[in-house]
């Protein structure tokens, strides 16, 4: 049985220090405003272990686990998600780069959903969205660590 999270459109009023770096459109480029950016692939491939179970995805999706790191300490863990059919799938195969790079370059025809928040264990905070892309959806959660805290937001 996977946790379930409650998610929320209302920003928590707990990670407010926070929220410059946890409403920006694109973690990748607000963090990489902050300090030495990078992305560690941590795995790629079929799971049935994410935080979108109540969007009635198949049991069985297609995955990319990543941590984001700023000036090499480890600041979030990501997870995209998509249908094993799906057109995302050759995106995600994007290895060390960092997916908002593909996301916000404007070479796809995108729209994204509000945002949801969620106060994960072991996380100050969580945020996930989707990502539309000719009907067929990408899944994001991104998971802020306790070591974020370290930065300053720009």
């Amino acid at each position: 049985m996977q946790r379930m999270l409650h998610w929320h459109t209302d920003y928590p009023t707990h990670a407010e220090w926070l929220r410059p770096i946890a409403i920006a459109p694109s973690l990748t480029q607000t963090l990489s405003q902050l300090g030495t950016f990078s992305v560690q692939l941590d795995t790629l491939g079929e799971t049935n272990q994410h935080d979108f179970a109540d969007f009635r995805l198949p049991e069985t999706v297609f995955s990319r686990r990543v941590t984001l790191l700023l000036d090499d300490m480890a600041v979030v863990h990501a997870q995209s998600v998509c249908t094993m059919q799906s057109q995302w799938r050759e995106i995600l195969h994007c290895g060390n780069t960092p997916l908002g790079t593909i996301l916000f370059s404007g070479s796809l025809k995108l729209s994204r959903s509000e945002m949801q928040f969620a106060t994960p264990k072991h996380y100050l905070l969580a945020r996930r969205s989707s990502f539309d892309w000719d009907g067929d959806k990408l899944y994001l959660a991104e998971y802020f660590l306790p070591a974020i805290a370290n930065i300053k937001a720009a």
